[in-house]
Formats: C-alpha cells, sequence, structure tokens
C-alpha cells in the first residue's frame, strides 16, 4: 500500500537489502518489491527474476513458503505473470482486477520482438534517468533487428532514442552520430531537428548552417530552430542545462511518440 508516498509494511523489513541493477535501487520489504514488479513490468528481466531474489526473500525477509513456491518456478520464468504472482498474493498487495491487467500488458510485452522489448526496456530506464543502462540496452535492441522484418523506422527510433540518453550524458560526438543515423532511416521532421540541433551543439554554428544548406531546410524549420536555439544560448549554469537537456529530449518523445 502506498500513502504519501511512504510504502506501508506487513512484513519485517530486510537487514541487508535487495539491489535492482536495472535502476540501481535497494530494497528492503516485499513491499517495496511489489510496488517496483507493478510499476516497471518492462523492467522484469533476469537481473530480478533470479535465485538471488528468492535466497533474499528466504534469508532477509524469513519468508520460507514464498521462497519454496518461487524457487521451482525459476525454470519456467519465460511466464513472468506466474512467477511474481506468489508474491503478490503473499501481502494481498493487488486485488484481482489489478493483477489481471497487469499481467494482460505483461502478455502483450512477451508477445513483443525481442528487439522490441528491449527498446521498450531501454525507454523505461531513461524515465528512470538510467542513461549508461539504456544504451547498452539499445545497442542489443540494434544487434536483434538485424534478423526481424522490424523496418527502418523501428531502427531509426531507436537511434533517436538512443541519441537522446547520449545527448543526457553530454556525450554529444555519440549523440551527434545517433541523430545522423536516425535522420537517414525516418527521414522525418523530428529526426532532422534533432540532428541539426546536435550539429550546432557539437560542431558549432558554421558546421550547423551548412548542414541545414546542404540538406536544403525549409524556412519555416530553419526558423523555429534559430528561436529555439537562442533560448538555449542564455542558459549558463550546468544545472540549467540539464533542465533545458532534459525538456529537449522530452519534447522529441512528446513529438515522435517514440
Amino acid at each position: 500500500v502506498k500513502m504519501s508516498g511512504y510504502i506501508l509494511c506487513q512484513i519485517k523489513r530486510a537487514k541487508i537489502p535487495y539491489y535492482i541493477v536495472n535502476i540501481s535501487t535497494n530494497i528492503y520489504s516485499i513491499e517495496e518489491l511489489c510496488y517496483y514488479m507493478y510499476h516497471n513490468i518492462y523492467l522484469l528481466d533476469d537481473t530480478i527474476i533470479n535465485e538471488q531474489l528468492c535466497v533474499w526473500i528466504r534469508d532477509e525477509l524469513h519468508l520460507r513458503r514464498l521462497y519454496q513456491k518461487l524457487y521451482p518456478r525459476l525454470d519456467e520464468r519465460s511466464n513472468i505473470g506466474e512467477f511474481i504472482l506468489p508474491i503478490f498474493k503473499e501481502i494481498n498487495y493487488l486485488s484481482h482486477d489489478q493483477f489481471k491487467e497487469m499481467n494482460e500488458r505483461l502478455k502483450q510485452f512477451e508477445e513483443q520482438p525481442e528487439a522490441v522489448r528491449r527498446k521498450l526496456k531501454g525507454d523505461y530506464l531513461v524515465e528512470h534517468e538510467k542513461y549508461i543502462n539504456a544504451i547498452r540496452v539499445y545497442q542489443s535492441a540494434l544487434e536483434d533487428v538485424k534478423d526481424t522484418n522490424l523496418g527502418e523506422q523501428f531502427t531509426g527510433s531507436v537511434y533517436n532514442n538512443m541519441g537522446c540518453a547520449y545527448a543526457s550524458l553530454f556525450q554529444m560526438e555519440e549523440a551527434l552520430e545517433c541523430f545522423r543515423k536516425s535522420y537517414e532511416f525516418l527521414h522525418s521532421r523530428a529526426a532532422l531537428k534533432s540532428y541539426l540541433f546536435a550539429v550546432h551543439m557539437n560542431n558549432g554554428r558554421e558546421a550547423y548552417e551548412q548542414l541545414a544548406h546542404e540538406l536544403d531546410v525549409d524556412a519555416e524549420t530553419r526558423k523555429e530552430m534559430d528561436a529555439q536555439m537562442a533560448e538555449a544560448m542564455k542558459v549558463e549554469l550546468p544545472k540549467d542545462l540539464d533542465s533545458a537537456l532534459t525538456a529537449w529530449t522530452r519534447d522529441y518523445h512528446r513529438n515522435t511518440g517514440l
């Protein structure tokens, strides 16, 4: 149960936490574990569905019977819903309808090609500001897409989102390369703007002007970008720059739906 930002614990908290690698977070109770699983279904992989979690539940939360239910199910982890169901039932964390709705989302997620699942996971990690982990996941998604028929639209969207992750780390050369590849696949206005922004931030105004000329960017797009970049140039403090870059990333996701 979550009330006013606090989770009310029905079972004693662990002295030694369980470390969730994906979001670099320690959890100390079964309530916190349920909260994480319910709100982060795209991050439920073998970094959390594993033997270490079962042992932690047995030794730190002293829930031996729950451990005995979970451990045999590790071999069937392809059905994540079946594995996590006993954990939610242990404290009646979800209503029947809530669990049914969550399980449906899980099934839809598991039915997607591996490359799509990795992209969704990367997007979730970006939301948690775990940019390095997200970049690794996006890179693996690009490897997986080679053996699929997902097409250039999907590949371009992965490069775009990976570019945003690099930009959030201020690794602008890497971001620029991602946005360049994204534009090559998508040829969309949003991808074009991201590419041009990255060129301006990494190589300066002259390089930006030259590329805009080479790509024959229309006057309306140039006007919009000039106004946005003029606003960005007013930023002086690193903290404010970080906020501006975060806003740019969110604006990109909102505008493209990727």
